[in-house]
């Protein structure tokens, strides 16, 4: 009978040890699924800050040849239209717009990053390589210093020391955006011809460096957002 009652007091303590074990793998099985959770949201939120910039990397090139988002020319239709004169305003004059020797291009593009231009003009900017341009308006590469509306205070050096502007997606090419809670993509282009490449060439083409930014739902210290930057190299001809 003796033994019995010392046996029952054995029991409980290894039945609470044995509780503390289980009590410990649930709260690390509960704290992972919290970390894979939030991985999750936070890969996906990449994921639609991605598509977002290259909604913005298309809209820039629609912008670019005067299109709107359904493939008509903005003349007449688009709700904000760029001036007459600095897009083309139809296919024929499409084929010869974007080129060197075309008067017009000097017109739609400033190295000062577009901080001369009007709000309705905004969205070609030159940018000469720092070797090629003896007084540059940026000192760093000009998107760097942009102002993409996220949350984040940046600035050119130089010449230029406020933020260079940018366009939101679909200004000029009433382009639908249909995403909640978030902002609108933003884009600026930079324009090219072959000799500020230092290519050792007489092509009147035209390259265009499209930087764009788009943005995810979630929001940081500060009101930074999630976001992704991607760039490409686009030429009308």
């Amino acid at each position: 009978m003796k033994s019995n009652s010392k046996q029952q007091g054995f029991v409980l303590v290894t039945a609470l040890i044995f509780l503390m074990v289980l009590s410990v793998l649930g709260v690390m099985a509960l704290r992972g699924s919290l970390f894979e959770e939030r991985f999750a949201a936070n890969d996906r939120d990449l994921a639609l800050a991605r598509e977002n910039a290259e909604l913005a990397l298309r809209d820039a090139e629609r912008d670019i040849l005067g299109i709107r988002f359904d493939g008509q020319f903005c003349v007449g239709l688009c709700t904000l239209q760029r001036p007459a004169g600095t897009r083309p305003a139809n296919a024929a004059d499409a084929l010869t717009f974007w080129i060197s020797t075309n008067d017009a291009v000097n017109d739609v593009a400033f190295k000062d990053g577009g901080l001369s231009e009007p709000p309705n003009k905004q969205g070609v900017y030159t940018r000469l390589p720092v070797a090629l341009d003896p007084s540059p308006a940026c000192v760093k590469p000009l998107w760097s210093g942009a102002d993409w509306n996220d949350g984040v205070a940046r600035a050119c050096d130089g010449s230029t020391t406020v933020a260079v502007p940018t366009v939101a997606f679909g200004t000029f090419t009433d382009a639908p955006f249909t995403a909640a809670n978030v902002p609108r993509p933003r884009y600026m282009v930079e324009m090219f011809t072959t000799k500020d490449l230092n290519f050792s060439s007489t092509s009147t083409k035209l390259f265009f460096r499209i930087t764009a930014v788009g943005f995810g739902r979630t929001t940081g210290a500060g009101g930074a957002r999630t976001s992704v930057t991607l760039q490409s190299v686009f030429s009308p001809l």
